[in-house]
């Protein structure tokens, strides 16, 4: 993942669960229903193969964009955006409160 939207959203969970962890809370898996969990699963999957390794996941193209749009996730509709994250729980998660 080396474009801006998905290390944003990949840091700000890294930070976020890197606090829960010293708090001894829970930490957040992000669903794959939502693009950005999806993204993060599916990277982490094939950089397990000697092939994935080389390549480059993101939002913008390629590879993942494809499997974007094949799964259901690619769309430009905000609304649509909206209730993948509520209906995932996550509205204004990180927003939350931890200590």
């Amino acid at each position: 993942m080396d474009h801006h939207a998905e290390a944003v959203a990949s840091g700000s969970l890294a930070g976020y669960n890197a606090v829960c962890e010293v708090l001894g809370n829970a930490t957040l898996q992000l669903p794959r229903s939502i693009a950005i969990g999806d993204i993060i699963a599916y990277a982490n999957e094939k950089m397990e193969t000697k092939e994935g390794r080389r390549n480059r996941y993101t939002f913008a193209g390629a590879e993942y964009f494809e499997h974007m749009k094949e799964v259901g996730l690619y769309t430009l509709d905000v609304k649509e955006i909206e209730e993948r994250i509520e209906k995932a729980g996550l509205r204004d998660v990180f927003k939350r409160k931890l200590v």
